[in-house]
C-alpha cells in the first residue's frame, strides 16, 4: 500500500497456521507482547564501576566492558560513548545498550515488544545530541534462518522496540540495511529489490511507530547503466548524509565511483561526486559527522582516502599513503567537528588521525578488523568485535 508522498507501507500477509508454525522459532512462539495491558516499565541499571584502562603496546589502552557484553556498534551523543550490542546466547540472549559516563558504564533500559526483540543484538545505532535514539536489532530465526530485524526508538533514558511486520525490512526483496540516523529526521537507509534484476537504494522514515519505505528517490535513480548502492548514513545538525558507490557499466567496462547524497527532509536530495576526475575506481564505505560537516572514509584505487563534506564544498583530504585492496576495503571514520580519524579496516591495522585535516599521524590499532570508530572529548575509540580486546582507546590521536 502506498501512503501519501510515495511512502510504502508493507502489506500484512495472512498465512495458514501450518505454514506459520513451519517457519517459527522459539522467538516466533514467544508472541507479540504489544497487546499486553500492563507492559513492564524498565528501570535504569546502576552504573558499573569501570576498572582503569589497561595499557597496550603503541599507546593504546584496553577498555573494560561490563559482564557478558558483545559490542557491535559504538557512537556518541556528543559528550559520552554509547555502545550497542547484545549479551548471552540462544534463549538467554538479550539486547544491550550502554552509556559510558564519568562514573562508569550504565545500562539504558530496553523494553522489547516481540520474541525477536527479546533476543536481538543491536547492530545499527544513532544518537542525537538531544539524546534521541534510533536503533536496529537483529536476530536469526525461522525455518530459513533469515535475519529478523527489530526497530527501536527512545532516548538515553529508555528505549522501546516498535514492532514492525516482517516485510518492513526483511523478506525475499530485502537487499540489506546500511545504517540509521536519529536527527534531524529519523532515517533508515538500505536497498530493496524493485524487480527481478534490479536492486535499488531504499529510504525508510518513521511515522507514528511505523517505518515506511520508498525506492523512488530521484537522486538514487538508475540512470542508464549507473547503479547506486548506499553503504552508510550519518547526520549533521541540519542534514542527513548518505554515502556509497555508483557502478557504471558500459559496453566495454565496469567501474565504481564514490558518491554522497544529502537531504534535510528525505524529500529533496543533492548528489555529490566525491572522486570526481579520478581515473580509477573508488568507493565510500563510512562517514562520521560533526555539527556542520562530515568526514567520509573510502578508497581510490589502492589507496586509503577520505573527504570532508560541508554545506559549501567537498574536499578530498590529503592522507598519508596507506595501501588498501580496491573493492574489498572497508575503511572507517570518526569525526567530532575537529578531530578526524580514518582506519583502513578489514585485515589492516593502519589508522591515521589529525586535529586539523592537514597534519596527520599514524597510530596503528592493536588489532585488525576495526568495524567502528568514535571520538568523545578528543579521546579516540576503536571497536574490533572479534579481537581479544574489542574496545580500545587513546587520548593523543588528535594532539597538536
Amino acid at each position: 500500500m502506498t501512503e501519501p508522498g510515495g511512502w510504502r507501507r508493507p502489506a500484512v500477509v495472512i498465512v495458514g497456521l501450518g505454514v506459520l508454525l513451519g517457519c517459527s522459532s522459539a522467538a516466533d512462539l514467544a508472541g507479540d507482547r504489544t497487546a499486553s495491558p500492563t507492559p513492564t516499565t524498565p528501570t535504569a541499571t546502576p552504573s558499573t564501576a569501570t576498572p582503569p584502562p589497561r595499557a597496550l603496546p603503541g599507546g593504546w589502552q584496553a577498555e573494560a566492558l561490563p559482564g557478558r557484553l558483545r559490542p557491535v556498534v559504538i557512537t556518541t551523543d556528543g559528550s559520552r560513548l554509547v555502545v550497542g550490542g547484545g549479551a548471552g546466547i540462544g534463549d538467554d540472549a538479550e539486547p544491550r545498550l550502554l552509556v559510558r559516563g564519568g562514573d562508569g558504564w550504565e545500562d539504558v533500559p530496553l523494553t522489547p515488544r516481540t520474541g525477536y526483540g527479546e533476543i536481538a543484538s543491536l547492530v545499527e545505532l544513532a544518537v542525537a545530541p538531544s539524546g534521541r535514539v534510533v536503533a536496529l536489532g537483529n536476530a536469526t530465526g525461522g525455518a530459513h534462518l533469515m535475519p529478523r530485524w527489530t526497530a527501536w526508538s527512545g532516548t538515553l533514558e529508555a528505549v522501546t522496540e516498535t514492532p514492525q511486520v516482517f516485510e518492513t525490512f526483511g523478506g525475499p526483496s530485502a537487499g540489506g540495511l546500511a545504517g540509521v540516523a536519529s536527527a534531524p529526521v529519523a532515517t533508515v537507509i538500505g536497498s530493496w529489490a524493485t524487480s527481478s534484476q534490479q536492486l535499488s537504494p531504499a529510504v525508510w522514515h518513521e511515522d507514528a511507530g511505523r517505518w515506511l519505505r520508498r525506492t523512488d528517490v530521484d537522486a538514487f535513480a538508475d540512470r542508464g547503466g549507473v547503479q547506486a548502492l548506499p553503504t552508510a548514513v550519518a547526520a549533521t545538525r541540519t542534514q542527513v548524509v548518505v554515502v556509497g558507490t555508483e557502478t557504471i557499466t558500459t559496453a566495454t567496462s565496469t567501474r565504481q565511483t564514490a558518491v554522497a547524497w544529502r537531504t534535510r527532509d528525505l524529500q529533496r536530495w543533492d548528489r555529490l561526486a566525491l572522486a570526481a576526475g579520478a581515473r580509477v575506481s573508488s568507493g565510500a564505505t563510512d562517514l562520521a559527522c560533526g555539527p556542520d560537516a562530515c568526514v567520509v572514509a573510502g578508497w581510490v584505487g589502492d589507496r586509503l582516502s577520505a573527504w570532508r563534506v560541508d554545506a559549501q564544498a567537498v574536499r578530498r583530504l590529503r592522507l598519508p599513503r596507506v595501501a588498501v585492496e580496491a573493492y574489498v576495503a572497508r575503511p572507517r571514520a570518526a569525526y567530532d567537528g575537529t578531530c578526524i580519524a580514518v582506519a583502513a579496516g578489514q585485515e589492516s591495522r593502519d589508522l591515521v588521525s589529525s586535529a586539523d585535516g592537514l597534519r596527520w599521524r599514524s597510530t596503528p590499532v592493536p588489532q585488525a578488523k576495526v568495524t567502528d570508530l568514535a571520538v568523545v572529548s578528543r579521546r579516540l575509540y576503536a571497536l574490533a568485535p572479534a579481537g581479544a580486546t574489542p574496545l580500545v582507546s587513546r587520548d593523543d590521536a588528535c594532539a597538536r
